[in-house]
């Protein structure tokens, strides 16, 4: 690896990280301070729930779009866009007045974060492809987990000093700081062989489809009364993806390769991604829930006592990215798998009187486990198909991250509400349960239904290495990947 080269690709990842710090950043900072936003604008649990959700929903609408875009134009300016749309809905989230205002802005901001996180990976493999693509990815993954520990930690500091609202405008500064340097510093590496063809049908129809697959699994959590709505959601859903499957294969421009499933370290890994988003993306919600209403932590103090949470995914995420480069990505992957199940199936057992220390031990080894699957599993998915597919190949990644994460955080408000009364976890989200008699006895009845929650992502996720032990004999598809000594930077 020549020297000009290194520079680059050092410049490449000190760039790339950037959006995913912000991506991060922004995704744990709302988790902690929830119950102050859901108060102060005077939301219920169902709102509370779209703060989040609507941010991951514009994030994956945007992303099979922003994917194909990037494999037919191009990735550096679609990138710096990304971060000025970004940045704009961050403003506008710290300005927001009432739960819609701040559900639509959060929606906007999304649309800018899933085109950093679509291309962040596809510029970082097409510069790191054929060498530590595995290192160079879980760089990547570690920014993204600074982001989150800054927005446990910083959260709670910029509440309490300056309120909510701060929590959003800290974004405006590094989201302009990462447009000039995206277009300064990063050159196109990958040169589009394509015509400039979008299959909008297509993109139509995979959004009314993802858009209401998405709406259905959130109004579900809602209750009985809601049910008609989420079927007739959930049918749509299903009849708008067979009519895209179906447009895919006729149209001579698809936006969507189907061909790439048929390669099994592509697919494999998918299903497995699939499966650990939605064991893993309730983690942080139902940890936080743990601290801030069965013990009573304020923002600040959940915020570090999540730390070493954070700290062991960053340490094991490293350790794996570089020695699955050595060694092979799968097998990572599954030893992952396996030990991240067993922590959850720890946590299941957790009580109002567990001790914290065990309950921060157990959750550390969660975070372990999940380090060590991340970005072998990633870069399995990566180097599994051609150049001119990476664009796609990404997105399909971050739209299978972003359903998983949401059938997560909706099947642990099921899990919990079959467990307590949904209006019982909205009184003591707001506060309200702690001026009856029965604050100790609601608190512990929480304590075991989020233990029962994680009993059953525990079993979700052993059930994503069935997925991983296929893929210990597949070669990886290194045959189009292009050696470092071939990439010109000039």
């Amino acid at each position: 690896m020549d020297t000009q080269y290194k520079k680059y690709l050092w410049s490449a990842l000190s760039i790339t990280t950037l959006g995913a710090f912000m991506a991060g950043l922004d995704a744990r900072i709302v988790v902690v301070g929830l119950d102050v936003i859901i108060s102060s604008l005077k939301a219920d649990l169902e709102q509370g729930l779209w703060f989040t959700q609507a941010y991951m929903l514009g994030s994956t609408l945007m992303l099979l779009l922003a994917g194909k875009l990037a494999d037919l134009y191009g990735r550096v300016k679609l990138y710096a866009y990304g971060f000025v749309l970004f940045t704009i809905g961050s403003a506008l989230s710290g300005l927001s007045l009432t739960p819609t205002h701040l559900i639509l802005s959060r929606f906007f901001q999304g649309i800018g974060s899933g085109i950093l996180t679509t291309l962040s990976a596809a510029i970082i493999t097409d510069v790191a492809a054929g060498g530590p693509l595995a290192f160079a990815l879980s760089i990547n993954a570690l920014a993204f987990r600074i982001g989150s520990i800054l927005g446990l930690t910083a959260s709670g500091l910029l509440i309490y000093f300056f309120g909510w609202r701060s929590i959003f405008y800290v974004n405006v500064p590094v989201g302009l700081v990462g447009f000039y340097l995206t277009l300064k510093r990063l050159k196109e590496v990958y040169k589009p062989s394509e015509k400039p063809r979008i299959d909008w049908l297509g993109f139509s129809l995979i959004t009314l489809s993802l858009l209401s697959l998405l709406l259905a699994l959130t109004i579900y959590a809602y209750g009985l009364a809601y049910r008609s709505l989420t079927e007739l959601l959930a049918v749509i859903s299903l009849l708008s993806f067979l009519g895209f499957v179906v447009v895919e294969l006729k149209t001579r421009y698809p936006l969507l390769d189907l061909s790439l499933f048929k390669i099994w370290s592509f697919t494999g890994g998918i299903i497995a991604q699939l499966l650990n988003a939605v064991a893993f993306g309730a983690v942080m919600l139902l940890l936080t829930l743990y601290l801030e209403i069965v013990l009573g932590m304020d923002p600040l103090t959940a915020g570090i006592h999540l730390l070493p949470f954070e700290l062991s995914f960053l340490v094991f995420g490293l350790i794996s990215g570089r020695l699955s480069d050595k060694y092979g990505y799968t097998r990572f992957a599954l030893a992952g798998l396996i030990v991240g199940s067993f922590a959850q199936f720890l946590l299941a057992g957790i009580t109002k009187e567990t001790p914290l220390n065990v309950v921060l031990f157990y959750s550390m080894i969660l975070a372990m486990g999940n380090g060590l699957f991340m970005s072998p599993n990633t870069s399995s998915i990566m180097a599994s198909v051609p150049p001119n597919r990476r664009g796609i190949a990404s997105a399909i990644r971050s739209v299978i991250f972003n359903v998983g994460m949401t059938i997560s955080l909706n099947i642990s408000v099921l899990l919990i509400a079959s467990k307590i009364p949904y209006s019982l976890v909205t009184r003591l989200l707001i506060g309200a349960e702690t001026m009856t008699g029965d604050a100790e006895v609601s608190r512990g009845l929480l304590a075991e239904s989020i233990g029962y929650a994680f009993k059953v992502l525990g079993i979700i996720n052993l059930s994503a290495a069935v997925f991983s032990i296929t893929r210990l004999k597949t070669p990886q598809n290194t045959g189009q990947i292009k050696q470092l000594s071939e990439i010109s930077i000039e």
